[in-house]
């Protein structure tokens, strides 16, 4: 649920930098969500850890409330015991989001990108623009009052003059585009052109049908280019160097690709940190909002420590190796603290027997609890 919430909050930012780009180039509500869903796959990505860090928070604070982890001690549960669902469930995060990372981030982002590339070279959207004079190549001007969706266009005008010597003008009541494998053409329904003839009188000459080439004048660049998150693995970790003019750009793939496999062990990390601040200490009545409130500072500031560390690394390829380091160490850190718990010593409390008026303490009435 968490996790879904913030995916939802995270789309809904995403969608807003496809919005202007959809609304300029006249595409369908379909071709928008298609597009924004096709990010999914990174935003899930970043959110992941933390969703399941707010989880474990949650849920275990839920149990010390309750009194859960109390009577879980009372009866000899150790904290790894406590700790094993949570650790569990990060786990199973920790393979998703490799597999996500690994495989489905680079498709979902080629994809997106094709997507992409398809709406900025929609000749439709680039050409015509309803109520406007358009000049895609020097001399050559298109209007058409009314364009639809689906690309047809309406009262069509328009005036070639790339030849000087031979201007023409074309006015139709109907038009649209054919395409046919790297062919474009604009066909003219009822139309008529006018040009001038050498005695310099106006011919003008009508026609049921009519098509003008529009790949003479019109050159658009359909070769996607690739982002260092639209690219596999073995593409970040080995660059090719022949595409490549210096070392910067080289190092910057490197650093993605550690950045994809050292993500995943925040799942872990988090759990831990949080998991080292709910399993430990006694029951306090008044709640532990100040002792969640400092987890949650410290998990945030370290998953920033890491995006900072994957920035670092770009420039000085050494620090790759902190990118494993630092998640590791914080899991490090957690299991040493937890394990505190483990082999604390044994807490002596004594408690007055019911019957006895004088308050003598037998042996009986000695509680041993070994986790604090």
């Amino acid at each position: 649920m968490i996790l879904s919430a913030l995916a939802t909050l995270a789309l809904l930012t995403q969608s807003l930098s496809t919005l202007d780009l959809i609304i300029e180039n006249r595409q369908s509500a379909l071709t928008f969500f298609y597009i924004t869903i096709l990010t999914l796959p990174q935003l899930i990505g970043i959110i992941l850890p933390l969703a399941i860090f707010m989880a474990t928070l949650f849920a275990y604070n839920r149990l010390k409330i309750d009194n859960e982890l109390v009577v879980s001690k009372a009866s000899g549960i150790t904290p790894w015991q406590m700790s094993s669902p949570a650790m569990r469930i990060a786990s199973f995060a920790l393979l998703f989001h490799l597999i996500l990372n690994i495989l489905l981030q680079p498709l979902s982002f080629r994809e997106f990108r094709q997507q992409v590339l398809k709406v900025k070279t929609d000749i439709a959207s680039q050409v015509f623009q309803a109520g406007e004079f358009m000049s895609p190549a020097k001399g050559f001007t298109i209007f058409a009052s009314i364009v639809t969706p689906d690309g047809r266009m309406k009262n069509v005008f328009i005036h070639d003059e790339r030849d000087e010597s031979q201007p023409l003008t074309y006015i139709a009541q109907e038009a649209y585009l054919y395409k046919k494998n790297e062919h474009v053409r604009l066909v003219l329904l009822k139309a008529s052109y006018q040009d001038l003839k050498p005695d310099k009188t106006i011919r003008v000459l009508e026609v049921d049908r009519d098509s003008i080439d529009l790949l003479e004048f019109l050159v658009l660049d359909t070769t996607p280019r690739l982002k260092p998150s639209d690219r596999f693995l073995h593409e970040l970790l080995f660059p090719d160097q022949s595409l490549f003019s210096n070392n910067k750009q080289k190092n910057e793939l490197i650093a993605e690709g550690h950045a994809r496999l050292s993500a995943p062990l925040y799942n872990w990390a988090l759990t831990l940190l949080a998991l080292c601040f709910l399993t430990a200490g006694q029951h306090k009545r008044i709640g532990y909002g100040k002792q969640i409130s400092i987890c949650v500072i410290i998990g945030f500031s370290c998953r920033l420590i890491g995006y900072t560390l994957t920035s670092a690394s770009e420039s000085t390829p050494l620090l790759n190796i902190a990118q494993y380091g630092f998640p590791l160490l914080i899991c490090l850190i957690s299991l040493w603290l937890i394990n505190i718990q483990f082999f604390a010593k044994p807490i002596m409390i004594a408690r007055k027997p019911s019957g006895d008026p004088q308050g003598n303490v037998g042996k009986s009435a000695m509680t041993y609890s070994k986790y604090p």
